[in-house]
Order: structure tokens, then sequence, then C-alpha cells
């Protein structure tokens, strides 16, 4: 069931996104604070194992453009949504979280907490997981460790399980920063180890007019544990309007993505009549000096260099294709860097095609498969960094 925006268009739309192990309960007493400024809804996501498909629930639930608050993972959640439609979301707040992509160190953390958690249960995880990230105010609050600590054994194992997996499988988030344009808070409090202050500056000086809010005397559970504090710096934030000028800029930087996307699928797309031509120099012509190609009918075989990539296509035995390229959607990570994936459909004959009644007569395999294309912008021109080539099935003619 999708939320509904409110008739009066003066009262703005509050999603609260909750992390790792939470539910409503993190933010509860924040959204009762906010209740008269905007219209509050809080999401959590039990069940699922992949912040990509989390930021996709969010947006099929929420109808319209909405302000939006992120602890913890669900600030990693909040970034996705930015990336998926940056058009729809008019503030953005994260809480308690972080940008960096995965280290050595944290997977084996996370495997021990996953183990804990099967061996001893949810209860004995409440201690070791949910313990070391309180604040000393929030420790002695008995209350709220009975609540928060509730809210830990109310999940399954399964769900801990795959919230654990969307995390160590989470997205490039710092690629994203420096294209966001709405009024941005960043939030930690003080005693926040897990997320610490540290982290928010770095943030901070990658979001062109952000604002960090330091709580004092909480941690990593800072919704929960200073309720208050959070609800004034949120409703600050809420306030703020986008000036004309940052309006102008989200809508150039639109333009500018949509062009960059065209710019990016036409190369992939002539890398390809190329192909099917025969035309090995020009196709050797679309990719970077020190281009990788993994071609479909050797996945793991790598061809470094243009050079060694003309060679490997001029070396090639004659025969007629045609690669029927569909599906084709472009990620753009910067100005100088996107990726290209498509799915092809290939016909292919171990001969030439010489005249129409050869055509007419050409046995031919079909194949299904995808093409994933890194691609750089090099001196203004877009060019294939890595071609990662694949066959999923293959339909041999009889």
């Amino acid at each position: 069931m999708k939320t509904s925006t409110s008739t009066n268009h003066a009262t703005p739309t509050l999603v609260c996104l909750a992390g790792l192990l939470c539910d409503q309960r993190m933010w509860q007493n924040v959204a009762e604070q906010m209740s008269t400024q905007a219209h509050v809804s809080i999401m959590s996501f039990a069940g699922f194992d992949d912040l990509t498909a989390m930021a996709e629930h969010v947006l099929a639930s929420v109808e319209g453009n909405f302000a939006l608050a992120g602890h913890s993972m669900g600030g990693r959640v909040a970034l996705e949504i930015y990336r998926l439609a940056p058009l729809r979301v008019t503030h953005l707040a994260l809480l308690n979280t972080g940008v960096h992509p995965k280290s050595d160190k944290e997977i084996p953390g996370r495997m021990r907490l996953i183990e804990a958690a099967k061996t001893e249960g949810m209860s004995a995880l409440a201690n070791q997981w949910l313990i070391p990230m309180m604040s000393s105010n929030g420790l002695r609050n008995v209350a709220l460790m009975e609540d928060l600590t509730r809210m830990v054994e109310s999940y399954a194992v399964e769900d801990f399980e795959k919230q654990i997996h969307a995390l160590i499988h989470r997205p490039n988030a710092q690629v994203l920063l420096s294209q966001i344009r709405v009024p941005t808070l960043l939030l930690s409090g003080s005693e926040d180890t897990w997320s610490p202050v540290s982290q928010h500056q770095a943030i901070q000086q990658r979001i062109a007019g952000s604002e960090l809010v330091v709580v004092e005397g909480a941690g990593h559970m800072a919704p929960a544990e200073a309720p208050d504090q959070v609800a004034k710096a949120l409703m600050h934030w809420l306030g703020k309007q986008e000036h004309s000028a940052v309006k102008s800029q989200t809508t150039d930087q639109a333009m500018q993505t949509m062009l960059i996307e065209w710019q990016c699928q036409k190369l992939v797309t002539r890398s390809i009549n190329l192909l099917d031509n025969a035309d090995w120099q020009a196709l050797a012509n679309c990719y970077t000096e020190d281009g990788v190609l993994y071609r479909p009918s050797a996945p793991t075989v790598k061809v470094e260099g243009r050079a060694a990539i003309l060679d490997s296509f001029v070396s090639r035995p004659a025969k007629e294709t045609c690669h029927a390229l569909t599906n084709v959607e472009t990620t753009v990570i910067d100005e100088a860097n996107a990726v290209v994936t498509s799915r092809v459909v290939l016909f292919s004959a171990n001969q030439k095609v010489q005249s129409i009644e050869n055509m007419l007569q050409a046995n031919a395999d079909v194949y299904v498969g995808r093409f994933v294309d890194k691609l750089k912008n090099i001196d203004g021109e877009w060019r294939i960094a890595q071609r990662q080539g694949s066959i999923e099935l293959n339909y041999k003619n009889a």
C-alpha cells in the first residue's frame, strides 16, 4: 500500500528509514515530535537482502516527492534512493551512518555476529551487538535498553543474516556525494564509536552546503537515545528551502546525466554494429589504450590493451554474426565514468553471406547473453575501459 501525500501541499512528507535490526521503535519518539511539521512515515527492512531492493521498495511505497531521513543502514538506503530518483527527494538527512566501502576486517566481524545469533539466539546478539553501540547515558536508561533489546529480539536470525548480506554487498555510495543538491543534514552522536563524528565530517566535505549536527552524549542509536535533540535538528533541516541556483543546478545535472547516458549507449551500440560489420580497427578504437576485453566465448580470459583486442578480432575465423542489443541501461558514476549493461541475442553462422540465396539458406546458432561495459571519458571522448561478455543460453540449430 502506498503512503499518500496530503492534499495540503504546505505540509511535507518525511520518510524515516530504520537501520540494521531496527524498526519503528528507533524513530517513534522523533516522529511524534515531527508530526506537527510533516506527515511522517517510518519504514524498516526485515526480509530484505539487498540495499537497492530496499530503496526500490520505499520508492514504490511513497507517492510524490518527500524528505528522507535514514539512520545507520537506513542512511545507506537513503543514498541509494537518491541515486535512483534524485528529483523525488526534497531533503536528505543521514544519521549515524557511513559511505565507506567494506574493509577486510568488516566481513569476519559480521560473520561472527551471524554465528552468535545462530548458536546463542537473538537475545545473546543484543548483548554483543547493541550494548557496544550505546552511549553511557543510553546504557543507564533501563526503559530504553529494554525497548531496544525487544526490538532486536523481534528479528529472526534469517532476517539478520539477510540484512548483513545487503550491507556486505552494498553499492559504492562515495561517488554519489558530490552529486547531492538538496538540503542535507548529517547527524552523529559524540559517543558513537560505530559511525563516529569524524566519519560524518568526511562526508560533509563532499556534499556541498551540508550541515553537521553533533548530539552530545549520544551513541549510535541517537534517534532513540536523544529524540528531542534529533527532532530539533530535523525541524530546522526540514525548514530549509532550495535556493534557485541549486534548483537550476539540479536541472542542469539531470540534463548532463541524460547526455552522458545517450553518449554511452550510442558508443556501445556503435561497437556492436562494428563487430557485425567486421570493422576491426574501428571497433578497437572504441576501447581505451589500456582497455580490457573478456569475450563472451571466453569470459575468464583477459585480453588487455587496444592492440591485443584488435589482434583477437583479426585472428578469429570469418563468420556471419548479428547482435540484437536490448535492455540497455546506463549508470552514471560521475562525469568521467559510467557503466552500461545490456542484453544481447546473437545469431551466428560459421560462414559469410555471399548472396541472397546463401543468406536465406544459412543455418545459425542463437545465443543469449549480456555485456557489462565500463566506460571512461578521456579528453571529451567516451571509450570502453572494460567489456565483460557472457553467454547464458545457447540454442543449437538442429
